[in-house]
């Protein structure tokens, strides 16, 4: 079982992710923001963060940079989730530290696919 952060300011997305992940067995934290999620991670650190890239107040590139920055967090996993699929976007995220990137929508099993990518199942 991992501990997932899924951050995103769809709440739809939150509430799909955490039910795919819960069923797996992985314990689900949603956050609205990036801002919400950083607070998170001083009080509990995930095996892996999935956050969206465009959101209010800090935006996922800006959480990967403020991840990558610090160094309790250098090699948190972080997967880029998002609608915007272009190879500028991805690229965007590669330098700022993302782990992998999957785009929306998404499987079931791609979601499982980029948990396991970094946290062997059990």
């Amino acid at each position: 079982m991992a501990r997932v952060f899924v951050i995103d300011d769809d709440p739809v997305v939150c509430r799909l992710a955490r039910h795919i992940l819960k069923r797996a067995g992985h314990e689900t934290l949603t956050f609205g923001d990036g801002l919400e999620a950083l607070k998170a991670l001083e009080q509990s650190r995930p095996d892996v963060v999935i956050t969206d890239l465009v959101m209010p107040e800090v935006t996922g590139l800006e959480l990967l940079r403020r991840i990558r920055a610090d160094a309790r967090w250098r090699t948190l996993p972080v997967v880029v989730l998002t609608a915007r699929s272009g190879m500028d976007e991805q690229r965007r995220a590669a330098q700022a530290g993302a782990s992998h990137f999957l785009t929306k929508p998404f499987s079931s099993a791609q979601l499982l696919d980029e948990i396991n990518r970094f946290v062997a199942p059990k």
